[in-house]
């Protein structure tokens, strides 16, 4: 059961902070009160960028919750989650309040946000939905 023991015993920094932000995308996606197909369809799509198998995302889910906030472990890792976060919160095609305010929050747990989250996960928002890419996101937090 590898699969298992990713979310058991795996506790290297790289795998502890795949499995809190394949959380906190579940979180978002879950917010709003609908989980639906297009959100469970990105989470596959990103999942696989972290080279997890459609087979586990179950396990994903049943894990959710469970897991500890893991702070991305370089500035890179930390746009590329950002830039995630705000998809999964786009990929329904309706961004609800609730969701800016957890992205938010993870935003100023990952130290990116500290003054008003909000306002900054709206502006990234905006710029994302203009067609921001990752590498975009960071001069925009740079």
């Amino acid at each position: 059961m590898p699969w298992l023991n990713f979310f058991k015993g795996n506790k290297d920094a790289k795998s502890v902070a795949t499995k809190s932000h394949l959380d906190n995308l579940i979180q978002i996606a879950k917010i709003d009160g609908y989980y639906d197909e297009i959100e469970k369809d990105y989470l596959l799509k990103v999942a696989q960028s972290y080279n997890i198998p459609a087979r586990n995302i179950e396990e994903v889910e049943k894990y959710s919750h469970k897991i500890s906030m893991a702070e991305p472990e370089n500035k890179e890792m930390i746009y590329r989650q950002l830039y995630e976060l705000v998809g999964m919160m786009l990929a329904d095609g309706v961004v609800h309040n609730q969701e800016i305010e957890l992205c938010a929050r993870f935003a100023e747990e990952m130290g990116v946000a500290q003054s008003n989250g909000m306002i900054f996960i709206s502006n990234l928002v905006k710029e994302i939905e203009k067609g921001a890419t990752p590498q975009d996101i960071a001069k925009f937090l740079g």
